[in-house]
C-alpha cells in the first residue's frame, strides 16, 4: 500500500502495523496507526481478528474506532503509554471501547512491563507493578 498523505499525522498514519501468528496465536500490532490506517485495514477486508492487540497511537482518541475495535475482538488490549504524559493518553473512550469487547486492558503506565506468553493452549498475562 502506498503512504498516507494529507491526514494531518503523517507519521503516526504510516507506522508499520504487524500480525503475529504463532501456534494458533494471534497479536495485532498497531504502532502509532490511528483512524486512517485502520479505515485501509478495514476496507482492505484483512482478517483483523486477534486475541491481543497492541493499541494505535496510544490509546489516543484518534484510534481505535468502532468498526475496527469490532473486527479485531481481542482477549487482550494492550496500551503502550508513558506515566504521567501531556498528552492525556489513553482516551477514557478508548478504554470503554476495548473494554466493551470484553477484552482485558494491561497498560504500561499502570503495569510497566508486560509480558503476553502464548502456549498451545494458554495464555499467560505478565503486569509489573
Amino acid at each position: 500500500m502506498p503512504f498516507l498523505a494529507d491526514t494531518g499525522e503523517d507519521v503516526n498514519e504510516n507506522s508499520i502495523v504487524v500480525m503475529l501468528r504463532a501456534d494458533g496465536f494471534r497479536e495485532l500490532f498497531m504502532g502509532d496507526a490511528g483512524e486512517a490506517s485502520e479505515a485501509r485495514l478495514l476496507a482492505a477486508g484483512i482478517d483483523l481478528h486477534a486475541d491481543a492487540v497492541k493499541v494505535g497511537h496510544h490509546g489516543s482518541r484518534y484510534a481505535s474506532t468502532t468498526g475496527f475495535v469490532a473486527a479485531v475482538h481481542p482477549q487482550i488490549a494492550v496500551i503502550s503509554v508513558g506515566r504521567h504524559n501531556t498528552f492525556g493518553h489513553p482516551a477514557e473512550a478508548t478504554i470503554e471501547a476495548w473494554h466493551d469487547t470484553g477484552a482485558d486492558i494491561l497498560r504500561t503506565d499502570q503495569c510497566g512491563a508486560i509480558s503476553l506468553v502464548a502456549g498451545s493452549a494458554t495464555t499467560t498475562l505478565g503486569c509489573a507493578h
